[in-house]
C-alpha cells in the first residue's frame, strides 16, 4: 500500500453517550461531502432533497427526494458529489439491534426484517411524500426530547419511535425497492467489490492500479473523489471496524490483529488508537462495561 500519514481519527462506533437510538433532522444552505465511513448501528437515511449521490458498499446511488436508506451495521456509506450540496435535506435515525428488539414486542423481529431485504442488495426505497413528511415530523420530535433517563420520558420516545418504524417498515413492503447502484464511473466500482472483499489481505495501490488497467494517478483521484478516503485509509479504516466488530468475541488482541490484516500488533495498535482515540484493549473494557450496564 502507498506510504503516507495516517488519516485522522474516525468517529467511535457507538453513539454519542453510549444511546440505544439517536434522530437527527439537518439542512445546510451549502456541504462538503463527507468520508465513507460504518457503526456498529443500524441507520435509517431519509433524503429530502440536495443530495446528488448516497454511497453504499459497491453501490452508489443517484438521490431523489423522499427516498429511504437501511443501512446496515459496519456497511461502508457515505454522500458522494461531483460538486458542493446546495440545500440539502435530510434526516436520520440511528438504531441498535438492541433497541429493535425492545420495539419488536417480542412479536416481530426488525433486525431480521431488515437483513432480509438488505442481505439481498436492497437497501433503498420509496416513500410517499406524506410517509416522508410524516417521518421527519417525528424524528424532530424525538430530536427535540430531553436527554433524560427518566423512564415515562423513554417510554414516550419508543412510543413516537414505534409509529415511526411503523410507517418505514410498511413503506419498504409497498413500494418497489431501487436495485443496483447508479455508478458513475465503474472501474472504481469494480476496485470498491475488490477491496471490500479482500481488504484483509496485503493491498498495493500500484499493484491494484495494474490489475484493473490504470494508472496509479488515476485511480487515486477517482478513489478519492468516489469516497472522499484514500485507498490507503479506506483500507485502514475497514480493517480498524472489523477488528471493533471481531472484539465482541473472546479472541485476542493479536489474533484479532492479524486476521484483520496487520502484520504485526505495534502496527495495529498504533493505527486503531490514530482512527479511534483509543486503544485497542481500552475499547474493548469499554465496550464490556456498556453492555455489562445495558
Amino acid at each position: 500500500m502507498e506510504s503516507m500519514a495516517l488519516p485522522r481519527k474516525a468517529p467511535l462506533t457507538t453513539m454519542e453517550r453510549g444511546k440505544e437510538f439517536e434522530a437527527r433532522y439537518m439542512y445546510s444552505r451549502e456541504m462538503e461531502t463527507t468520508e465513507y465511513h460504518c457503526h456498529d448501528f443500524y441507520e435509517i437515511y431519509l433524503h429530502m432533497g440536495g443530495g446528488q449521490y448516497f454511497g453504499l458498499d459497491d453501490g452508489l446511488y443517484m438521490l431523489k427526494p423522499n427516498q429511504l436508506f437501511i443501512v446496515p451495521p459496519f456497511s461502508m456509506h457515505g454522500l458522494s458529489s461531483d460538486k458542493t450540496l446546495r440545500h440539502y435535506e435530510r434526516a436520520y435515525l440511528n438504531l441498535s439491534p438492541k433497541v429493535l428488539a425492545i420495539l419488536g414486542c417480542e412479536q416481530i423481529d426488525l433486525d431480521q426484517f431488515f437483513r432480509s431485504y438488505t442481505a439481498q442488495g436492497q437497501n433503498t426505497f420509496q416513500l410517499t411524500p406524506e410517509d416522508a413528511r410524516q417521518c421527519i415530523e417525528w424524528i424532530k420530535e424525538l430530536q427535540a426530547a430531553p436527554d433524560t433517563e427518566d423512564n415515562l420520558s423513554l417510554f414516550g420516545q419508543y412510543a413516537v419511535l414505534m409509529n415511526l418504524l411503523n410507517v418505514v417498515c410498511r413503506g419498504i413492503r409497498k413500494s418497489r425497492p431501487i436495485n443496483g447502484g447508479v455508478i458513475s464511473n465503474s472501474i472504481i466500482q469494480k476496485v470498491l467489490t475488490f477491496i471490500n472483499s479482500n481488504y484483509t489481505q496485503p493491498l498495493k495501490i500500484d499493484q491494484l492500479a495494474k490489475q484493473f488497467g490504470v494508472s496509479v494517478s488515476y485511480l487515486s483521484h477517482e478513489f478519492t473523489r468516489f469516497t472522499n478516503r484514500s485507498v490507503y485509509d479506506y483500507v485502514l479504516y475497514r480493517r480498524a471496524m472489523l477488528a471493533c466488530q471481531m472484539m465482541q468475541s473472546d479472541m485476542s488482541l493479536n489474533a484479532i490483529a492479524y486476521q484483520c490484516g496487520f502484520n504485526d500488533y505495534s502496527n495495529f495498535l498504533r493505527v486503531f488508537n490514530k482512527m479511534l482515540g483509543t486503544s485497542p484493549s481500552q475499547f474493548r473494557r469499554q465496550q464490556k462495561q456498556f453492555r455489562r450496564v445495558k
